[in-house]
């Protein structure tokens, strides 16, 4: 992924060899963009596969029953009843939900870091396509 080897540019091991990472300002914030273009495209895709999967498997009729409950619900539907993966999922939700939807005043306080929020949609993409054998 671009955003990762972006990150990797920016930052360099500590000259006194401890743990850890001295991480360089990047007067553009192009790890922080890719990021957030990878949250956005994963609730997407999510959104698409999600369509076509239950289409597929329960028809149109039921997509409609389906369409405006939650990625937990559909992927229930579907036979997904893996704890991690709902979760992850839950919480991809959240995070999308916040960067899409951004309400300046209505902060949840919680501070994310959006390489961490990518690298979330990113398992998420990934677990979801292996648990529905895509």
């Amino acid at each position: 992924m671009k955003m990762c080897s972006l990150l990797d540019e920016g930052r360099t091991p500590k000259n006194d060899g401890s743990d850890g990472y001295i991480i360089k300002y990047d007067p553009t914030h192009n790890s922080f963009k890719q990021s957030m273009i990878v949250v956005v495209f994963t609730g997407m895709w999510l959104e698409a596969i999600l369509h076509q999967q239950i289409v597929a498997k329960h028809g149109e009729d039921e997509f409609k029953k389906y369409d405006f409950k939650s990625y937990r619900e559909k992927l229930i539907l579907l036979g997904v009843s893996s704890p991690e993966i709902l979760d992850k999922t839950d919480s991809f939700k959240a995070t999308r939900k916040e960067l899409v939807h951004e309400k300046a005043f209505f902060d949840s306080g919680e501070i994310k870091v959006a390489q961490q929020e990518a690298e979330l949609a990113n398992q998420v993409m990934s677990s979801v396509s292996h648990a529905l054998g895509i």
